[in-house]
């Protein structure tokens, strides 16, 4: 009788501890959802200029791509950018309003799905904060940081975390890469703030292999809905 009344207690728990596992899973989804609704509102218009651009090819088209982003008009003669071309919303700066991020996908390679172009909502309208390219790609993490991979030529790279602070982003900590006498590769790496501005210290190829990998699986490119579904 004993072990009938424990197994039922334990049935009782599991099923409590689950319908508490579905209110929170249904609470966040609806969290989402109207988060979502208002940034499709805010960010109406400039979503629309998006999805129009996407529709048109011809010289205007291609003029439109190359005004609303550098990253956009890297890509302004393909064809299939409606299925290309994505959106999602994040608070970056925790100031309670989302800013919209426009990315470019590839759906076989995460590290492909970079931001184009990052908008904030302000009493003034709508701004563009940051702008994205392919030498120069930003990536939205999973803590709402931004991770940034830029290269400046063949013997200079960089990879970065940023935060943003207001309408501006800020250096948190760096990757350098540089070639220095007889082709040595120096693996560099600053915890706060941009390169020039803080002391390097020199690290192992194995500890910055180890960072840019850590970095790298932050990368958040889930909730990334496509421009062609924007109404």
């Amino acid at each position: 009788m004993k072990r009938i009344l424990s197994l039922v207690l334990v049935f009782a728990m599991l099923t409590l501890v689950a319908g508490c596992s579905c209110s929170e899973k249904k609470a966040e989804q609806e969290t989402t959802t109207i988060a979502w609704k208002k940034g499709e509102s805010l960010f109406g218009s400039k979503l629309r200029e998006y999805a129009t651009a996407c529709q048109r090819n011809d010289k205007k088209g291609i003029k439109a791509k190359q005004k609303l982003s550098t990253g956009f008009g890297e890509v302004a003669k393909e064809k299939n950018l409606p299925k290309r071309i994505g959106y999602t919303f994040a608070d970056l700066n925790g100031d309670g309003t989302e800013e919209l991020l426009v990315s470019l996908i590839d759906m076989k390679d995460k590290l492909n799905n970079y931001v184009i172009a990052v908008y904030q909502y302000t009493g003034d309208g709508i701004k563009r904060v940051l702008e994205g390219w392919s030498r120069n790609t930003y990536y939205l993490m999973k803590d709402k940081l931004i991770l940034n991979e830029a290269s400046g030529g063949a013997d200079d790279a960089e990879i970065a975390k940023l935060h943003m602070r207001e309408n501006a982003f800020e250096y948190m900590s760096t990757l350098s890469m540089k070639y220095g006498k007889k082709d040595k590769i120096n693996y560099l790496y600053a915890e706060v703030g941009k390169p020039e501005n803080n002391k390097q210290f020199q690290v192992s190829k194995k500890f910055w292999q180890d960072k840019c990998k850590e970095w790298e699986d932050q990368v958040d490119v889930n909730n990334v809905k496509l421009i062609k579904d924007f109404k």
